[in-house]
């Protein structure tokens, strides 16, 4: 409808400084987070990440989530299910073991807030709090 459509096109003109300020949020996050034992998101050369998410992995995904929320992070675990386990993908016959890979990911991703709005000094504590976590 019109409206949809006006919200649209004002988001559109903004799309390449959002897009910007998430990518300069990335490197914040690549700068403080090296160092820990997680895998940070891969950009390979010749591709553009937009970091519409800023998805990590780690071993104790549940326990950082937690220990996050409780210092007033909020995270998301995007596809906690993998795809081939959903009840939509049942007619296909993959079970549990079909694509280990994937549903190892599945236990280990943890989404970090990396949107525009977000301040370095935001960033800093993010990081800051991971880092506690992973000494503790």
């Amino acid at each position: 409808d019109n409206l949809q459509a006006a919200i649209l096109k004002f988001r559109l003109k903004k799309i390449d400084q959002i897009i910007f300020k998430r990518r300069k949020n990335a490197e914040i996050y690549f700068n403080l987070l090296k160092q820990l034992p997680i895998l940070l998101p891969i950009e390979k050369s010749g591709e553009f990440n937009t970091y519409h998410t800023f998805v990590i992995q780690t071993e104790k995904r549940d326990q950082l989530a937690e220990y996050l929320f409780e210092k007033g992070i909020e995270t998301a675990i995007h596809y906690p299910v993998p795809i081939h386990l959903q009840p939509a993908s049942k007619f296909l016959n993959h079970g549990i073991g079909s694509f280990k890979s994937t549903e190892l990911q599945a236990k280990k991703i943890l989404t970090l807030p990396v949107h525009q709005f977000l301040k370095f000094s935001d960033i800093k504590y993010i990081c800051k709090e991971i880092c506690e976590f992973f000494k503790e």
